[in-house]
């Protein structure tokens, strides 16, 4: 035998490395499928990458044999090549089965492994046998080497396919396959040309004419290498295309998915309504919604949910989105099959395919909880929650809405109305039975102006009205009968009660065109026809706003009055029936406003006392008295003290410490101290009335009772208060001699007080004859202008103390 040498052709060579690289890459890409692939598609991926890897490497195998020229031209025997081929496609079959399941074990990867690096050496020793005319003779270093690069290709090839086709995000992805087929098919290229050099070719002494004789190897090389792209390209082709439609499919049922489960989890109610409006199907909350079943829905007729009204309102939108090709949502109210009322959102979404209107979804959402909760919000916003009636706030929109479209000089009237006497009927029954009355008022003002007009309750014991025009009645007549129904008493629980009511009228355009001045006239109205007697409700006036206004400054006056401190005291001196002497003086507040003018309390106690600023006076007075008798004191001479306490101070809880703290701050003996009280301001609760008394007592000070005679308790003063003077009102003094009968009651209260060891001091004493009588009667001491009108401090020092002036 006569051995061969050859040399390579390296661009065959190459086109045989790319071949092996992009058999690799497909067969890689085809393994890849057959790991998640079921049924008939499993087993054609199978197919399509076995023959994939097998014409692959059989064309890599045979173009790097024709990349190896040799001294003779070579035959190959047709029988082997076949097999050779049908070596690769068979083992790259039974690898792609053994590694095509859901997990690949250790024992499937090994199988794989087997028939894969099987199917490469079978193919390429099979296909070196197919050489016709030679002898080889292998190196089995070489040919172990070549025999380990198979096995280490189709494990690594085996374990990558595997691996990139599970569905997982790796970046990259592509880069990442065409780096593993680049892996295995220069692995597959270096075991075929390891095998090739493992090979020594010995030429036979006898032989024949080749079968390729004359044809141009390099040319064979690229028609194969040609050949074996398209089938490659093709499968990739294929495994493209499928893939895009398998990606197609699996959106597709993701999105049919989503929307069953949208459907199926939505806790809106959700209809599938034909193009003619019939129900075609519902999800489970359409179910419970509207109390019906699937199989129930072929009976279902879509008008039995609505009122004959709302249906046509609710076709009307159906018919729209037919026009305008667009979704509309609207509220509605339906009818359960059980005869339950829901209140719905209903949005209608149109579905076109092909341009064709094929469905109209009715998204259905259940508000019923949310109007009530609305309806609850809007009833706590606009109505008393007392009485049920329009609120303040419902009161002011209804009558701006009014004023906006009046129309004439006087369509339109503001009514205000307030009780009289119902702070003592909620005082003396208590809150709950105030609140029963304020609804028997509510309930009978209701059935008084409800034909007419519109009635709110502002607050309190307060209601007003409003008529917007004329037509029926006018406010007077109105007012007339609402006086006259009050006339009748009101029965709550077992008390029967009695109040009236004192209106006042504005009327528009002439008393104002918006409503906080028609509110204030009709509130100044109301307060003059409380004043009224007969016939209680007043229309308001100019003088009234005039009357009203100058009130405002005068309280404006009062207050900067207090801040800045311009009251003083005079004193007017009690002097002692017996010598004469001064036995005391009492306190009475003038006003020194800033331009000097001297005002007495006639002109401003009242507005006080309605104003409650009688409390901040009352504590001024009390601490200017107590400095003056601490000054008197200091400079020898302890002189009484006597300060009129109002009605309000008396009922403040904080009397007793203004009264302890002024004493404190004076260092005064509380001896010096004397507070005058009346009968009438006592009455209203004579348990805490004797209390407090009690307590001043306990502080030291003196108790006087003031007009004395005057009120309708006055024996049970002397039995029940604790006390130390009593005063004789002036309305018995100046009828002194001249009334037979003011000289019995005198003289009686005089010999009552003796007997009960009372002090007694008569007031507004103006005659000698008053003052002789007194003191022939036994009165302790006398006070009026027959001693002395109330004079500043310092004429009571000159006139009785005879204080000697301070040196310079």
């Amino acid at each position: 035998m006569i051995e061969m040498s050859g040399e390579y052709n390296w661009w065959i060579v190459l086109l045989s490395v790319v071949i092996a690289v992009f058999a690799s890459y497909s067969a890689l890409d085809l393994a890849g499928r057959v790991s998640y692939s079921k049924g008939i598609r499993k087993w054609v991926w199978v197919i399509g990458g076995a023959g994939a890897m097998g014409i692959g490497i059989w064309s890599m195998h045979f173009i790097g044999m024709l990349a190896f020229s040799m001294s003779m031209p070579m035959t190959y025997d047709v029988p082997l090549v076949a097999l050779s081929i049908c070596a690769s496609f068979i083992g790259s079959f039974i690898a792609l089965v053994a590694v095509g399941g859901k997990e690949l074990t250790i024992k499937r990867l090994g199988v794989g492994t087997v028939f894969m690096s099987g199917a490469i050496i079978a193919m390429h020793y099979i296909g070196m046998e197919a050489m016709e005319n030679v002898t080889i003779v292998y190196n089995p270093w070489l040919l172990i080497l070549s025999t380990l690069i198979a096995i280490g290709a189709s494990f690594t090839a085996l374990k990558l396919a595997f691996t990139l086709s599970r569905p997982k995000k790796y970046r990259h992805l592509i880069l990442l396959k065409l780096g593993s087929a680049s892996i295995m098919g220069i692995a597959i290229a270096g075991m075929h040309y390891v095998g090739l050099e493992a090979a020594t070719f010995y030429m036979a002494m006898a032989h024949h004419q080749p079968l390729l004789e004359g044809l141009d190897t390099s040319a064979l090389s690229i028609a194969i290498a040609v050949g074996t792209l398209c089938v490659q390209t093709i499968l990739i082709f294929g495994v493209v295309t499928e893939r895009k439609l398998i990606k197609q499919s699996i959106e597709m049922k993701g999105n049919d998915y989503r929307l069953r489960s949208l459907l199926t989890y939505s806790i809106d109610a959700i209809l599938t309504l034909t193009v003619d409006g019939k129900i075609r199907s519902l999800n489970p909350a359409g179910e419970k919604l509207f109390r019906v079943k699937k199989d129930e829905l072929s009976h279902v007729n879509p008008m039995d949910f609505f009122e004959i009204e709302e249906l046509e309102r609710v076709s009307h939108y159906f018919l729209s989105v037919h026009e305008t090709r667009q979704a509309v949502s609207f509220n509605t109210k339906v009818f359960t099959f059980d005869g339950e009322v829901n209140d719905l959102n209903v949005t209608f979404v149109p579905i076109y395919l092909n341009d064709r209107l094929d469905r109209i979804y009715a998204i259905t959402k259940d508000i019923t909880k949310q109007r009530k909760a609305e309806q609850k919000t809007h009833q706590m916003a606009y109505f008393d929650a007392l009485t049920s009636l329009p609120n303040r706030r419902s009161f002011v929109e209804y009558l701006e809405n009014c004023l906006r479209k009046v129309d004439g000089p006087a369509d339109l009237a503001v009514m205000m109305l307030d009780l009289d006497r119902f702070k003592v009927i909620n005082d003396a029954l208590g809150h709950n039975a105030g609140d029963l009355f304020l609804c028997a008022v509510s309930e009978r003002l209701q059935k008084c102006v409800d034909p007419y007009g519109f009635l709110a309750r502002l607050g309190g014991d307060e209601f007003v009205i409003v008529l917007d025009g004329f037509k029926h009645i006018y406010p007077d007549e109105l007012a007339n009968q609402i006086i006259e129904a009050f006339e009748k008493p009101f029965q709550v629980s077992s008390h029967e009660l009695s109040t009236s009511a004192s209106i006042g009228i504005a009327a528009s355009p002439g008393d104002g065109t918006n409503v906080e001045s028609l509110m204030k006239h009709a509130d100044i109205a109301m307060y003059s026809a409380k004043g009224r007697n007969r016939k209680k409700y007043q229309f308001y006036s100019t003088s009234m706003g005039q009357k009203s206004e100058l009130r405002l400054i005068e309280e404006s006056s009062l207050r900067t009055g207090l801040i800045n401190k311009e009251f003083i005291l005079h004193y007017q001196p009690q002097v002692k029936c017996t010598d004469g002497s001064l036995s005391g003086v009492e306190a009475l507040v003038r006003w020194k406003s800033g331009n000097g003018e001297l005002r007495f309390p006639g002109e401003f106690i009242s507005l006080a006392e309605e104003t409650g600023l009688i409390v901040e006076l009352g504590r001024q007075v009390l601490d200017m008295a107590c400095e003056q008798a601490k000054k008197w004191c200091e400079s020898g001479y302890p002189l009484r003290v006597s300060v009129n306490l109002s009605a309000k101070q008396f009922q403040s809880d904080e009397l007793i410490t203004t009264i302890k703290e002024t004493l404190h701050k004076y260092s005064l003996d509380p001896a010096l101290l004397e507070l005058e009280v009346t009968e009438s301001m006592t009455m209203e609760n004579s348990t805490r009335s004797s209390w407090m008394i009690t307590s001043l007592r306990d502080l030291g000070v003196s108790i006087s009772i003031d007009d004395f005679g005057t009120g309708h308790s006055s024996l049970s003063y002397l039995k029940d208060f604790s006390i130390n003077q009593v005063k004789i009102d002036k309305s018995f003094i100046d009828e002194l001699t001249q009334n037979v009968k003011s000289d019995q009651i005198t003289s009686a209260i005089i010999a009552m007080s003796k007997q009960l060891k009372l002090h007694v001091i008569a007031e507004g004493v103006e005659t000698i004859e008053q003052a002789d009588f007194l003191s022939a009667k036994g009165c302790d001491s006398i006070q009026g202008y027959y001693y002395s009108k109330p004079v500043p401090p310092q004429l009571i020092e000159d006139t009785y103390l005879n204080l000697a002036p301070s040196p310079a």
